[in-house]
């Protein structure tokens, strides 16, 4: 038996063998968790006998998978793909027979598990369905950025670390589609509801996330009304009027899931996705004017979306054309899939590549990063790019950092810059207080056009919570802009949406909300005799 991973692989191997006597137990669970790939793959519950851990053992019978190629080097590829709503893989090994795939163990089940009770009557609230599409996404934003793919995502796959509605969700199974089903045959042969249309008729790998992103948008219907799109070998895909359900639930949530069941060159990324507003409306940040809350959580989000406002402000009248020019040419060139955003590493390298201070643009990007998405848009990387290099460097790269470098701190160097800029001078110092006509004068410049035009940013909404007609001191600019929540900016839960266009009599059917969802069926686990088991 051949084994990788860590040092504990061969208690499980012991087991596997059938030499349980004194290694490790077996602990009551479902004993056919499924593995990826339509067929079910069987995994047993074990107890790891050094740290007494929980694991789950999955099997591929290696009959089953004759078509790959290098899986197990494949496969150890695999454990290198970490994050938090990610279930990596912690072990393998194999045999002349199987592959054992090892990940950990979670005592909450899966989003599955949930569907079965909804069939009992028992619904999800709306935001606790807006909450697990939302970490689904987190952890396709992290795959997608890898170039892994799941190409075979459904509520199985959605597992939950406690049995609690508030539990976080981990993705299972990333990758293993493409591996041990490189050309399709197993999951043609199986469809579920949550299989992606193009997949069905195509026997190439599959190399982009719109696969992902299709079976995203079944599973929040599924969680919304639920049940899911279905597919009947016989009859193709076809539509389903029945709209029960969707009646308690609000029209942004219908949005999000007709914007992920398109055409594939139409869906969104899952960067994109995170932005919509239904899911946005879910973050702290959109409640962010009415929670008066004085923990240090709540504070510490009011500082960062002060100095997130501010920044963008300031952007106009601090940063020459010819330099944010330069930035936005960079980010472009760093946003492979055109969808406006890259991930958080890369907008990481980009900054350092214009301040190289790690100390100052780690930080930097920490405090604009008020979404928690893991990704960056052109408006958080100028805003990031400006804090590091006009407030937490001090001029040329040998010279000492100018700290400390949180938000809190930051603020009032920010608001001190501001009156700097924006307030007329009295004796050689700025003014304590500026009108808003002046703030509007100082940020019509080109380098304003270009923000307005590339980064999403509309200076007259951002500043539509200043007053017109009172002169603004430091404490009621703080007020003000800290309560904003992110208008006129990305960050703002009531940006409009883009139009949803119908150019073709099937792109006709999807915009019809009666028309748009594949024939419901009850989301049930599949025991069908082709099943991969765990023996």
């Amino acid at each position: 038996m051949h084994t990788t991973g860590t040092p504990s692989a061969g208690n499980y191997a012991a087991l596997i063998r059938g030499q349980i006597r004194g290694l490790a137990e077996m602990t009551p669970g479902r004993s056919h968790r499924r593995l990826s790939n339509a067929p079910r793959c069987g995994g047993e519950v074990m107890k790891e006998k050094d740290s007494q851990k929980l694991k789950m053992c999955k099997t591929v019978p290696k009959a089953t998978v004759r078509t790959a190629t290098n899986v197990m080097e494949k496969l150890s590829a695999l454990q290198d793909l970490q994050h938090p709503h990610i279930s990596s893989i912690t072990d393998l090994m194999e045999d002349d027979k199987n592959y054992y795939i090892i990940s950990d163990y979670y005592m909450g089940g899966d989003v599955q598990d949930w569907l079965e009770k909804m069939d009992e009557g028992n619904w999800l609230q709306e935001s606790t369905c807006a909450a697990y599409v939302r970490q689904a996404l987190l952890a396709l934003c992290h795959s997608h950025s890898a170039q892994v793919f799941h190409r075979d995502l459904k509520p199985s796959n959605l597992l939950l670390t406690t049995k609690l509605p508030d539990a976080v969700i981990k993705v299972v199974d990333f990758g293993l589609a493409n591996i041990l089903d490189p050309d399709n045959a197993i999951i043609q042969k199986h469809p579920n509801e949550y299989t992606v249309p193009e997949i069905l008729k195509n026997s190439e790998p599959i190399k982009h996330g719109g696969a992902d992103m299709w079976s995203v948008g079944a599973i929040a219907h599924a969680l919304l009304v639920g049940s899911g799109a279905s597919v009947s070998s016989r009859r193709g895909w076809g539509f389903s009027r029945d709209d029960e359900g969707w009646s308690e639930r609000s029209p942004m949530a219908r949005d999000f899931v007709l914007r992920l069941l398109r055409p594939a060159g139409e869906r969104p990324t899952a960067a994109k996705a995170l932005h919509h507003p239904w899911l946005k409306g879910i973050m702290p940040i959109s409640t962010i004017n009415t929670n008066h809350s004085n923990t240090k959580e709540a504070r510490e989000l009011r500082y960062k979306m002060l100095c997130y406002s501010l920044s963008l402000i300031l952007l106009p009248a601090v940063v020459p054309h010819r330099d944010f020019d330069q930035l936005r040419t960079a980010f472009q060139q760093s946003d492979l899939d055109r969808d406006g955003f890259i991930p958080k590493a890369i907008g990481l390298r980009l900054l350092l590549s214009r301040c190289n201070l790690k100390e100052a643009v780690v930080p930097a990007m920490n405090i604009v990063d008020l979404g928690r998405t893991d990704t960056c848009d052109l408006a958080s990387v100028a805003a990031a790019d400006l804090i590091a290099r006009e407030f937490f460097a001090a001029g040329p790269t040998s010279a000492p950092l100018v700290g400390p470098f949180g938000a809190t701190d930051l603020a009032p160097r920010l608001i001190k810059r501001f009156f700097e800029v924006f307030a007329d001078k009295q004796n050689g110092a700025p003014a304590a207080a500026v009108h808003l006509g002046a703030i509007r004068t100082k940020t019509r410049t080109a380098t304003a056009r270009d923000v307005e035009a590339f980064a999403g940013i509309n200076y007259e909404e951002l500043l539509t919570c200043l007053p017109e007609d009172t002169m603004i001191d430091s404490q009621l600019l703080m007020t003000q802009l800290s309560a904003s929540a992110g208008r006129g900016t990305p960050l703002g839960v009531d940006q409009e949406l883009s139009p949803l266009r119908a150019e073709s009599p099937w792109e006709s059917a999807f915009l019809d909300f009666f028309g748009i969802f594949y024939t419901c069926s009850a989301s049930k686990r599949d025991e069908s005799p082709g099943s991969i088991r765990m023996y």
